[in-house]
């Protein structure tokens, strides 16, 4: 009787890093979006950026975590060595100092997903009424 126990536990044991990655391989999205098509970038609140593409795309990115700093009514910045923004990028908050910008807060970006303008509007009406 203990020998299948620990038969069944071994094997539950083996298996958890297969879940793991099994749940990771289902998130959907792009890893990354060509900077030179990037239009616009709207930040809705500290965890989700709309960059809007040419011609009329949509790219939600969800992050990770919260990004300290991260509003609507403030500059972003990333840098990248490539002509991607990818969801291994990190973006700076920019910070109005006396009259000059310094890299604020970096947080990391997600995975790219597409979305349509109806859906992004969806997306910003859900959030304001999150809010209230």
């Amino acid at each position: 009787m203990s020998i299948i126990r620990l038969l069944v536990s071994t094997i539950i044991l083996a298996a958890i890093p297969f879940i793991s990655v099994q749940a990771e391989d289902k998130v959907e999205g792009e890893n990354c979006i060509p900077i030179q098509h990037i239009s616009n970038i709207d930040v809705l609140d500290k965890q989700h950026i709309v960059f809007e593409m040419q011609p009329g795309k949509n790219y939600l990115n969800t992050l990770p975590r919260s990004c300290i700093g991260l509003r609507k009514d403030k500059p972003i910045m990333y840098k990248t060595s490539i002509s991607q923004l990818c969801s291994l990028d990190i973006i700076h908050v920019l910070e109005n100092y006396g009259g000059g910008y310094q890299q604020g807060a970096g947080c990391g970006l997600g995975k790219f997903t597409a979305r349509s303008d109806e859906e992004v509007k969806a997306l910003k009406e859900e959030l304001k009424q999150a809010k209230q």
